[in-house]
């Protein structure tokens, strides 16, 4: 990561951040860095405490878990801009983290001291609940994927993956690979190519090396299993229907 500065006054994107009213934010704002977001940066480490907390405003993060180790790993949520990496400093100033956060899209955030946010929170009540929230709804996606995970069709559960991604980018575009995606879903890379070549063959995206552009979103939204759609009503409960 490398941070940059800005001589004017950010127009947050975060919707954690957007949803302060001033006075929290005069609290805040000046704990609180802009930084980039470099495609691969691992934000948190599975096992270790949590040292800074990130309020995404472009791009978005993969929450990771291991089995086996690192060649059992699969996704188990995405943060973007609708809410914050490390929201289990809500429970405990020196929280650990259960999983790895790498980022899966460049972007920007706005970064915090864990220590600093968790001190804050008790003068910033309308963040303490956004956080909260923000927990419950990590909770609810590592909970829903679990489940989609191990009941729904690779074809089904590529395209809800894709949903959440594209629910989360600026254009249509992603820039990700076959191997990638296949740790993300926990599948072999054969069959990610057969799910994409399944999706693309009606329409629905087109793939080319390292890159998959969303053609169709609401054949994709047909295409998915009905855990997208879960996952999207429970985020829409206390986020902007458009992420």
């Amino acid at each position: 990561m490398d941070t940059f500065l800005s001589s004017t006054r950010p127009m947050f994107r975060n919707r954690l951040l957007q949803a302060l009213p001033a006075e929290e934010l005069r609290r805040l704002r000046p704990a609180l860095t802009r930084v980039r977001l470099i495609n691969g940066d691992v934000l948190h480490r599975a096992g270790d405490q949590i040292e800074q907390v990130f309020f995404v405003e472009q791009g978005f993060v993969s929450l990771v878990a291991e089995a086996d180790g690192v060649e059992s790993r699969v996704e188990v949520g995405l943060v973007g801009r609708e809410s914050v990496v490390g929201s289990s400093v809500l429970l405990a100033a020196d929280a650990t983290s259960y999983v790895q956060a790498m980022v899966q899209m460049p972007g920007t955030a706005y970064c915090i001291s864990a220590a600093t946010l968790h001190a804050s929170l008790e003068q910033v009540p309308t963040l303490r609940r956004l956080v909260r929230q923000a927990l419950e709804a990590s909770i609810v996606q590592l909970a829903q994927i679990a489940a989609c995970n191990s009941r729904h069709t690779l074809p089904e559960r590529l395209a809800r993956w894709l949903l959440m991604a594209h629910d989360r980018m600026d254009g249509n575009e992603l820039p990700i690979t076959q191997e990638i995606l296949a740790i993300m879903l926990a599948v072999r890379r054969p069959g990610i190519t057969i799910g994409i070549g399944a999706l693309q063959a009606v329409g629905l995206l087109q793939h080319s090396r390292g890159r998959i552009a969303i053609c169709d979103r609401p054949g994709l939204e047909a295409a998915a299993c009905t855990c997208y759609g879960r996952m999207r009503i429970f985020i829409e409960m206390f986020v902007d229907s458009r992420l």
